[in-house]
């Protein structure tokens, strides 16, 4: 993903097969052996408060880097100094933001090692530098590898880093990644599973523009994207596809509230490539839901019910068939590209530059994102004076507008400092909402697709258990309807934080 401030660079995961496709474009490049120890406080306050410190020994000797999870005082994200010992010095971070306090030691957390190729090009007038990373990540007697391409943009258009980053995906499957060694380094050490996505909600400041509070929680959701699929390649399973599912759908919100900002040809194309995957994903998840929620307390609870065991083993042979085209998805070149041109429209899209409205690319994030949250409260109210008559489609569609909202309170809550006990409040009663109406849209999903799998097994048992299921789930639309209510009445008390 790209970094933050000076730095602009792409990092990309591979693995061992797919080295000897991009070694000739290092070709004469430099190697050198590169050993680091990451240092923190006994509390882990640095990684806590943002900040990753190392001391790197190399071939040019030891330096110790200090770097910030986002920019800070005057746009910085990293400060080196050279030293004379494999130990940090404190009194260096004196002049940084990430001061210790008195008292506080650093102790070794990590250790990283890799070997590093590197190779300068001239890519369209600009100067990219290429580095292959081939190593380990060490702690105690525990290591995880390290396989990853970086193209760092020294000197010219940040277009042409993209350009060269497109090029090599046509002949090997790059895939994008925002998951920093440091980062795998702390969740090793900490025992985390490597393959657990994230999303970061990004800092945001109430002097920040409505572009730049959309390149930053945009990004943060491009990261999770990227994790999210790596995790999902790892280790397929449900909880992979609700991450992809998740970032894909928080994706899309912001989108919607920034529209004004960011509308143009490239936004719709990214909007319909996110609707492509989601679509990839909508029915492995269905099928998750169904299984888990339904069949299996049925199974469970009627164990002897004709034809329950033969619709499950439907269940089972539609999910495995619903998984390979989860697996094609995102191991297609479609996926990696639209992670890679959706990052590129991020930062360089047709809405930052002379085709886009300065006017509101420019004006305070806080006074767009004010009027947009207020849109989407109202829409949300207006629609629910009448919920219990809705009909299905309109209930979903007031189920998107209380997800947006959602996504939008917790990650764009930031640019306003007031009322924060407010706005958790409101988080959580947006939740609930969502939770209760994505249980009603849930109903819907599973009546058509035990409808489905039953009659395409064509056996009478299985048939006969999928409708008693489905009659057996239908008597809960009453009772999910009042939990809705109650839900949206709850959400109609809390006042709005963004005044």
């Amino acid at each position: 993903m790209v970094t933050p401030a000076n730095e602009i660079e792409l990092k990309f995961l591979l693995d061992a097969d797919q080295v000897e496709g991009v070694l000739p474009l290092l070709a004469g490049g430099e190697r050198d052996d590169l050993a680091a120890v990451y240092f923190d406080t006994p509390d882990r306050r640095l990684a806590r408060t943002g900040f990753g410190l190392r001391v790197r020994r190399s071939a040019k000797g030891r330096t110790q880097t200090l770097k910030a999870a986002a920019t800070v005082e005057g746009g910085r994200s990293e400060w080196e100094w050279p030293v004379a010992t494999d130990a940090p010095d404190p009194a260096l971070l004196a002049s940084t933001p990430a001061v210790l306090v008195e008292g506080e030691t650093l102790e070794p957390v990590f250790a990283v090692r890799v070997e590093r190729l590197t190779r300068r090009i001239d890519h369209r007038g600009s100067d990219i530098e290429l580095a292959l990373d081939r190593g380990d990540i060490i702690v105690g007697d525990r290591a995880a590898p390290v396989l990853e391409l970086e193209l760092e943009l020294k000197a010219g258009a940040p277009s042409a880093l993209f350009d060269l980053a497109r090029g090599l995906m046509e002949t090997t499957p790059l895939r994008l990644s925002a998951v920093s060694k440091a980062e795998r380094g702390y969740r090793l050490a900490s025992d985390e599973a490597l393959t657990r996505p994230r999303h970061t909600v990004p800092a945001l400041s109430s002097d920040d523009t409505a572009g730049q509070a959309f390149q930053a929680v945009a990004g943060a959701v491009l990261a999770h994207l990227a994790a999210g699929a790596e995790s999902l390649r790892a280790t397929p399973g449900p909880e992979g596809v609700h991450q992809v599912r998740v970032a894909v759908r928080r994706l899309r919100a912001h989108m919607a509230i920034f529209r004004p900002v960011i509308e143009g040809a490239e936004m719709v194309d990214i909007r319909t490539r996110l609707k492509w995957l989601a679509g990839e994903l909508d029915e492995a998840r269905n099928l998750d839901v169904f299984i888990a929620d339904v069949w299996r307390p049925a199974a469970a609870a009627h164990h002897d019910l004709a034809g329950l065991a033969a619709f499950g083993q439907d269940l089972l042979s539609a999910q495995t068939r619903a998984y390979e085209r989860v697996a094609m998805a995102i191991d297609s070149p479609s996926f990696r590209r639209l992670i890679l041109d959706a990052t590129a429209w991020v930062q360089l899209g047709d809405w930052t530059g002379p085709a886009g409205d300065a006017s509101r690319r420019d004006a305070p994030a806080r006074d767009v994102v004010a009027d947009r949250l207020s849109r989407r409260r109202r829409r949300i109210l207006k629609a629910g004076r009448h919920l219990a008559r809705l009909d299905r489609p309109a209930r979903h569609r007031m189920r998107i507008e209380a997800k947006i909202l959602r996504y939008a309170v917790e990650d764009l809550g930031g640019l306003f400092e007031n009322h924060p006990r407010r706005r958790d409040r409101l988080t959580a009663a947006l939740k609930q909402l969502q939770d209760s109406l994505g249980a009603l849209n849930d109903l819907v999903f599973s009546e058509a697709l035990a409808r489905d799998l039953a009659i395409g097994d064509g056996e009478a048992d299985a048939a006969l258990a999928a409708g008693w299921l489905i009659g057996e789930r239908s008597t809960r639309e009453a009772a999910l309807l009042d939990i809705a209510q109650a839900d949206l009445k709850a959400f109609a008390k809390i006042r709005r934080f963004w005044k």
